[in-house]
């Protein structure tokens, strides 16, 4: 991994103010600063309780632990399914590589906006697929599909159908060492528009290090630091910069 250090500024700030890049400022006020109260909101929400009332025991890992405990460790919060519905309504990818599926949370939030996006979710755990098909099974896209088993085998054959990544999002309970393995396999496929998501990049020492990596890499233009989550885009015309904000 190249590790050449960009100019980078860290940026405090409610409604966009100091921000000379059009794209940027765009994401902060219609994206990460957005309140529009979305139509989707309240369908994710109600899929969220559900999952969190569900006392059904899962193979998670090692351990048997119920649905309601799996969805607070490698699901999404509120905030987090909000933003992903608000990113991915506002860029508008044809085709999502989910790594990790948050039990079906992930999938869900990121095609919402359109019922043709074609999604490919990636799935470790069994009893998390499962749970994952079954939630997607109510939704109205037909070009779901869900693979269950070692991320290092899964991610290339899910490039190989896709052709062309639109957005990657990788959840919080995927490995440290998929993480690079997931972008490196990527890159070749990504064009100007390409966008990635990585939950969890303070989650732990290493994840942070990556995180630091993949936004130093020379593809890389602009990085969004959102503390619990990052968003690399690689469009060439931008400026090369790291924000760092709140959402």
């Amino acid at each position: 991994m190249l590790s050449i250090k960009p100019f980078y500024r860290y940026l405090f700030y409610r409604k966009g103010f100091g921000i000379h890049s059009p794209f940027v400022y765009d994401l902060i006020i219609n994206v990460i600063r957005e309140t529009h109260d979305y139509y989707a909101y309240d369908d994710i929400s109600m899929v969220r309780l559900q999952l969190l009332q569900n006392e059904r025991i899962i193979q998670y890992g090692d351990k048997r632990i119920t649905v309601k405990k799996a969805i607070k460790r490698c699901g999404l919060s509120p905030k987090e399914g909000k933003f992903l519905f608000r990113l991915t309504n506002h860029c508008k990818p044809h085709t999502v590589l989910s790594v990790g599926s948050a039990l079906g949370l992930a999938p869900l939030c990121l095609t919402r906006y359109d019922t043709t996006v074609q999604c490919i979710t990636l799935e470790r755990e069994a009893d998390v697929a499962e749970i994952a098909e079954q939630l997607l099974l109510k939704e109205k896209n037909d070009a779901h599909q869900i693979k269950t088993g070692a991320y290092p085998a899964l991610v290339p054959e899910s490039i190989g159908e896709l052709q062309q990544i639109d957005c990657v999002f990788i959840g919080k309970d995927v490995g440290v060492y998929d993480w690079d393995m997931v972008f490196d396999q990527c890159l070749p496929y990504i064009n100007d528009t390409t966008f990635f998501v990585l939950a969890g990049i303070r989650s732990s020492t290493e994840k942070k290090h990556y995180w630091t990596q993949f936004r130093q890499h020379p593809g890389v233009t602009v990085a969004i630091d959102l503390f619990n989550m990052g968003v690399l885009f690689f469009q060439p015309k931008l400026q090369k910069m790291i924000y760092k904000t709140i959402y």
